[in-house]
Formats: C-alpha cells, structure tokens, sequence
C-alpha cells in the first residue's frame, strides 16, 4: 500500500483523505478499492484515523449495539493508539502499510 504522499509531494495536499478504524468492516472494504483505484490514477492518499469508540461514546452500548461492539470499538481504539505512536516516530507515509497489515490480519486471516 504506497499510496501515502511522497516526499517530492509533501507540500501539495493528498488527492484523498481516507479515515479508518481498524474494526470497521466498511472501512476496510472501501480501503480495498481506494487502493484499486489509486493504482490506476496515481493519486495521493492520506491516511487518517477515525475512532468508533469516540465516535460513540455518547451512547449506550448495553441498548443501543449487539453483544460484543463495545469490546471491538474499544480494541479499534487501542489499534489506533499504536498506530498514533508508529506515525508520531516513523511519520505519515507508513500509515497505508500499516493499515493494509492490520487489515490483513484483522480481516482476512483465518480466526
């Protein structure tokens, strides 16, 4: 996934932003055809997080969600805390890899 903005590119802003939770299956689904369609394009992509678990902190999780959301929303959350310290040392443009590693491993591995 080497979609993330270059160097040579570091100035101009992406041509996409994409938000994602790493728990989120439709996050993941659409990251599948961002990356098609920047293969064909070229386009520049921003990765950048989105947190269910803050999104929805508001609500009632016990009423409001199935059995088992909150747990999930809630290691989403803890992903992304590693994610926040792994862009913090190694910068922005390892944010696709590590998305596609996580997603890979979260969504397409057998459980």
């Amino acid at each position: 996934m080497g979609t993330t903005r270059g160097a040579e590119a570091a100035e101009a802003p992406p041509d996409l932003e994409f938000f994602w939770d790493p728990v989120c299956p439709f996050a993941w689904i659409t990251s599948r055809w961002v990356e098609k369609v920047v293969a064909q394009t070229g386009y520049s992509v921003d990765w950048r997080f989105i947190s269910l678990r803050i999104l929805n902190k508001h609500r009632d999780y016990a009423t409001e969600f199935p059995a088992g959301y909150e747990q999930g929303h809630t290691a989403g959350l803890r992903m992304l805390r590693v994610a926040a310290h792994v862009r913090a040392e190694l910068g922005r443009d390892v944010m696709g890899p590590l998305y596609d590693a996580m997603g890979q491993h979260y969504w397409e591995m057998p459980k």
